[in-house]
């Protein structure tokens, strides 16, 4: 054999052959040397190409798997379709039903030398991490939280569906198959399926309620509360059934042989022993230490890594433990990660340091790589296909029916029970990595494996488009009677829902509800909805700050915002009421939060604040959310009742309502009228204003001379005329009305921007769907749509106006 040298190490072949010698290189190199690397040996057999390194190897199987889910996603998406039959479709295509035993693209997927170690070694970790995030991101208080509905809901479920399959197949389904063949299915294939098949997860719910932005919505809680119960519950019965099976393996006889068992021996009760001590220490030990952590780390400073790499190292080694323990491995993590406190600092932090790579790139590997074993051609000739088909069949009606008879016993309607039923009978990455994890151990075979995939896959591509044409949750926000300022009763109470989205908010929406001018004869009751960004948890938050206690973990989340509002409330003690909450919840779910508070509280104005905030002299934005700005747009379209964007500016010159009454003057709004039910709302608003001593309120209403230029409707003139005329005869404001003849377009431009400097504040009408003379050819240069025209050009640069504006939409009658 030729000596290489130290030149050997830099080469990785676990084994080669020159002559009739077998030369070993160790340590193994996981790395290449290049695309081109120089040939070492003159053997050119023994000459390693750059992708024979595990590292490469591994690098190009996350490139092909990456590309493929993303291309795949790309189209199945418009179909309702979620991310994960994009995965599970991609290990399909790189499974063995299409690249056959022994080729090139098999062996290069699917090798069987130490490189397979590496990737299901890989593969593992990624599902590990999968369910530390997800208990990280659990809150355990929604067990203790959870409602009659919920608990039996997810007990029913779970349990009973499971007793009932069992039921069912020890009693009639036992002999299914062929009894002389060697195929027949045995019994603990079906004890495997049917118990995977009745699992509802809480990963698998809430992970379908994400992609779905039902998480929110009041279908989605419940169903959220209900997996709780079914994992926690499912969980300790697993673990107690795994003790039991471990016992019964070992023949151990309690009693006679405790003491040994406990003390020496790898023997079943010193593994329980050790998983309850395990347990013990994440309560008492793992979580203290966790919010030692967050005691250390100062308030909006991000925490040091050390900690986040000492957390990650404890996951690992819990990983070890669980599996020792002959639990799964992702026991250990999730209990670790349910031990985590969920939110900030801590729990957002592991968040956003790990859950981009390990749901962007691990788990889409984890589900491709578990899913490589299909093979599709194996069942064309497979006697007992037809009978897993039935067990599975019988297992996912049962489990349906026994999730919408509770629900329908709670007087749920039945569309809500069918989209309940289907969310907890969902199948996803648990049930996979069940599945995955019984084909390894021998519990199933591969025939069985491939059905279970299949219908796995099939039941993730239907469920998905099913549930968004059976539950839209916008339908429960659908104004079908009238809530808004205008039909109001003369001196009844108004009911506001005021949104806070940053602490700059306060002021300027606290000086806005000040102008409403309430009174004792005429109270406001404003509803305060403090708006965070779900970070660091699975579920959304929604805190009543009238009912919470004094020591609890989310009191922190809105103190300035409870601070400020309970000044403002004893200002103006006995006239206005004050109800603040805080919702905690993903930006494309926030407006449900938002039309559901102001629906049960039939608010009749929701006001929001503009995405936009400007420096003192307007002359940088100092903010810019396109988050919020697109949540302003969802709540337009959903609102139960009218909306108010305000654009406030914080400009040198600009006054409160406050400022004006210290320098002795007056607040001076203007109302800009153009006509329609928006600008009638707004109307109405400015003469609630026109109230106040201390305001000023003007209307400027816009005409025409050429009568062929309006096109305007004869019905929405009668009404713009007659509910000008009430105000202007109401004595008991002071409102000053003008009216400016206006040609065209180009003219509205340059009215509103000779007014801009005159007022304080102007309340315009958002217009949406408006036609007229006065904004003809401006709707294709605004820059911001759900400001309206009128309101856009009030806060363009071109007119660079001081004063803040108030945009109003009326609701939006569904009749």
């Amino acid at each position: 054999m030729e000596d290489f040298g130290d030149d050997k190490m830099l080469y990785l072949r676990d084994t080669w052959r020159q002559g009739t010698m077998i030369c070993d290189v160790v340590p193994l190199n996981p790395s290449s040397n290049g695309v081109w690397p120089e040939e070492k040996f003159s053997d050119p057999n023994i000459n390693v190409h750059f992708w024979s390194y595990t590292f490469p190897h591994l690098q190009m199987i996350f490139l092909i798997i990456s590309f493929l889910w993303q291309f795949l996603h790309f189209f199945l998406q418009r179909l309702g379709m979620i991310r994960f039959t994009s995965h599970m479709l991609t290990g399909v295509l790189l499974s063995k039903t299409f690249l056959k035993e022994n080729s090139a693209a098999r062996r290069f997927f699917s090798t069987e030398d130490y490189k397979e170690i590496v990737f299901s070694l890989t593969a593992a970790c990624s599902y590990m991490m999968f369910w530390f995030l997800m208990g990280v991101k659990m809150d355990m208080s929604l067990v203790r939280t959870t409602g009659r509905k919920a608990i039996t809901i997810g007990i029913s479920s779970v349990l009973l569906s499971t007793l009932v399959c069992s039921v069912i197949f020890f009693g009639n389904l036992r002999d299914v198959g062929t009894k002389k063949s060697d195929h027949t299915l045995n019994s603990l294939e079906y004890v495997v399926i049917y118990s995977i098949q009745c699992l509802s997860s809480f990963p698998v719910v809430g992970n379908l309620l994400f992609e779905l932005k039902l998480q929110n919505s009041e279908l989605g809680r419940l169903a959220i509360s209900s997996a709780v119960v079914s994992d926690f519950s499912t969980s300790v019965l697993a673990s107690a059934l795994i003790f039991m099976k471990e016992l019964k393996d070992d023949q151990t006889r309690l009693g006679s042989v405790f003491i040994g068992d406990v003390i020496v021996g790898d023997r079943p009760l010193k593994r329980a022993g050790i998983v309850v001590l395990f347990v013990c220490v994440a309560i008492y030990v793992f979580r203290p230490l966790m919010f030692y952590i967050i005691k250390q780390t100062p308030s909006g400073r991000p925490v040091k890594p050390i900690y986040l790499t000492t957390v990650i190292v404890m996951v690992s080694g819990s990983a070890i433990l669980a599996n020792w323990c002959k639990q799964s491995i992702f026991m250990g993590p999730f209990i670790l990660g349910l031990a985590v406190p969920h939110g900030p600092p801590l729990g957002s932090a592991i968040i956003e340091k790990f859950e981009s790579a390990i749901f962007g790139t691990f788990i889409p590997f984890f589900i491709a790589s578990s899913s490589t074993e299909i093979d599709i051609t194996a069942l064309f000739h497979w006697k007992d296909l037809k009978g897993i088909i039935l067990i599975i069949l019988i297992s996912f009606v049962v489990k349906f029916i026994f999730t919408t008879v509770p629900a329908l016993f709670y007087r749920m309607p039945m569309e809500d029970c069918f989209a309940l039923s289907l969310i907890m009978s969902f199948k996803g990455i648990f049930e996979l990595g069940a599945y995955a994890l019984a084909f390894q151990r021998g519990s199933v075979r591969p025939e069985t494996f491939t059905v279970a995939c299949l219908y796995i896959m099939l039941n993730s591509a239907i469920i998905p488009p099913i549930l968004r044409y059976l539950y839209d949750p916008a339908r429960m926000y659908a104004g079908y009677e009238k809530r808004n300022m205008q039909h109001l009763k003369p001196n009844s109470e108004l009911s506001i829902l005021s949104c806070i989205y940053r602490t700059d908010d306060i002021r300027p929406m606290i000086n806005l509800l000040e102008a409403t001018c309430p009174s004792r004869e005429s109270p406001v009751a404003t509803y305060v909805l403090h708006l965070l960004e779900l970070v660091g948890q699975a579920h959304s938050i929604f805190i009543s700050h009238k009912l919470q206690t004094l020591k609890t973990e989310e009191t922190s989340y809105s103190n300035n915002v409870l601070v400020s509002f309970e000044k403002f409330r004893k200002e103006f003690y006995g006239s206005v009421f004050v109800s603040i909450f805080t919702a905690i919840s993903m930006p494309d779910t926030m407006h449900g939060d938002i039309c559901m508070l102001a629906l049960n509280n039939t608010t009749s104005l929701i006001l929001l604040p503009f995405h936009q905030t400007w420096s003192a002299d307007r002359s940088a934005i100092i903010s810019n959310s396109s988050m919020i700005m697109n949540l302003n747009k969802s709540v337009l379209d959903a609102a139960p009742c009218s909306v108010g964007i305000f654009v406030y500016r914080s400009s040198v010159g600009r006054r409160t309502i406050n400022d004006a009454v210290s320098n002795l003057s007056t607040y001076n709004v203007c109302m800009v009228f153009l006509g329609g039910k928006d600008d009638r709302e707004a109307v109405t608003l400015a003469a609630r204003m026109a109230r106040d001593p201390r305001i000023t309120v003007t209307i400027v209403r816009m005409i025409t001379t050429d009568e062929n230029a309006r096109e305007k409707s004869e019905w929405d003139k009668m009404l713009d005329d007659e509910l000008l005329r009430d105000v202007k005869s109401n004595t008991l404001v002071d409102i000053f009305y003008s009216e400016k003849a206006i040609e065209d377009a180009s003219e509205t431009s340059g009215f509103l921007k000779s007014l801009s400097n005159d007022f304080d504040m102007f309340i315009v009408g958002r217009g949406k769907g408006r036609t007229s003379v006065f904004t003809e050819g401006l709707e294709e240069w605004s820059e911001f749509k759900e400001l309206g025209v009128v309101g856009d050009l009030l806060t363009s640069h071109d007119i660079n106006g001081q004063a803040s504006v108030l945009v109003i939409q009326q609701q939006q009658l569904m009749i």
